[in-house]
């Protein structure tokens, strides 16, 4: 279980409760615990309170906003003694923005905020994707995290990656399980994506987008444009095991059915391994059309700009 710290502002505390909702999942299945400030009993010691509790934390959340940066203890106090951990390779920082603010000017500029590009939660359409957007991430770090250096995770800049200790791999054995563990995460990755992302383009004027059809390995989805004459697109995205060309673990047709007759080797994905992870290549494990390799997150985007694609959406 990773030990979550989150510093906030109080301006922010509606951000705070919204996160610890979303959070309820991560922490039924045991995955983290969290703890912020009212966690402190009346007549506690606020100082020595804080300072253990961020002495032994795994993962240090701070909720960004131009309150939170003009906090003399949450931006001064908190920040600063995670960023000696982090710098020390002892914890991770994940900034979370809440409101738009000078963050990029702040020693936070150098590290991977989110939600996704760092949009603010404020500025999305819908914030329930927002913050299933800062879920997913939240969950991807935990996956990684054992195999990796905490502090090298979200660093964007050279700098800050100099100042860290090394990325260590681990050699591992990956069996059949694993492979097809593996297959069905990312599908259902892959599937959540969309669901989400179609809840979030609906909300554009003239665009209509539905999952048609949902099953443990296939959905099929529709998306319409109104301000195009006959403009309409589907995509079927299907776990498979094998294909006429060989081994082809997942793939797509860009029609309401699966097309099991034709197989385009652009339209397929295959599970490679090397001593070290599991990752996607594009095209068969017996072709030498590989071009890439691909994680859940590429997947998912490739997938979903290609179907929007269709009916003259840019993302």
């Amino acid at each position: 279980m990773s030990k979550l710290f989150i510093s906030y502002s109080h301006v922010d505390t509606h951000v705070l409760e919204r996160l610890h909702t979303h959070m309820a999942i991560l922490k039924e299945e045991g995955k983290v615990s969290t703890w912020f400030d009212r966690e402190i009993l009346a007549g506690g010691d606020l100082d020595s309170n804080i300072k253990e509790e961020l002495t032994s934390a795994d993962i240090f959340i701070a909720i960004v906003s131009p309150d939170y940066l003009n906090s003399k203890y949450c931006y001064q106090v908190e920040f600063k003694a995670a960023l000696s951990r982090m710098e020390a390779g002892e914890l991770v920082i994940v900034p979370v923005i809440a409101e738009p603010c000078d963050w990029h000017a702040s020693p936070l500029g150098k590290m991977k905020a989110i939600p996704t590009d760092g949009k603010p939660i404020s500025d999305w359409v819908n914030r329930n994707t927002a913050y299933l957007n800062i879920i997913q991430e939240i969950r991807r770090l935990l996956d990684v995290r054992p195999l990796i250096n905490k502090a090298s995770l979200f660093p964007q800049s050279p700098d800050t990656l100099q100042s860290t200790r090394k990325a260590y791999k681990v050699k591992q054995d990956f069996t059949e399980v694993d492979i097809v563990d593996f297959r069905q995460r990312t599908f259902d990755f892959i599937k959540k994506y969309f669901e989400d992302s179609i809840e979030e383009i609906n909300t554009i004027a003239d665009i209509q987008a539905r999952m048609l059809d949902s099953e443990k390995k296939s959905f099929t989805c529709l998306i319409s444009n109104r301000r195009k004459s006959d403009s309409k697109g589907y995509i079927t995205v299907q776990i498979s095991t094998e294909s006429h060309f060989g081994r082809s673990d997942l793939s797509y047709t860009l029609s309401d059915k699966p097309s099991p007759n034709v197989v385009h080797m652009e339209n397929v994905f295959a599970i490679e391994k090397t001593d070290y992870e599991l990752m996607w290549a594009q095209g068969s494990l017996y072709s030498s059309s590989s071009a890439k390799d691909f994680s859940e997150n590429d997947m998912a985007e490739l997938l979903w700009t290609i179907f929007i694609d269709q009916v003259g959406i840019s993302n």
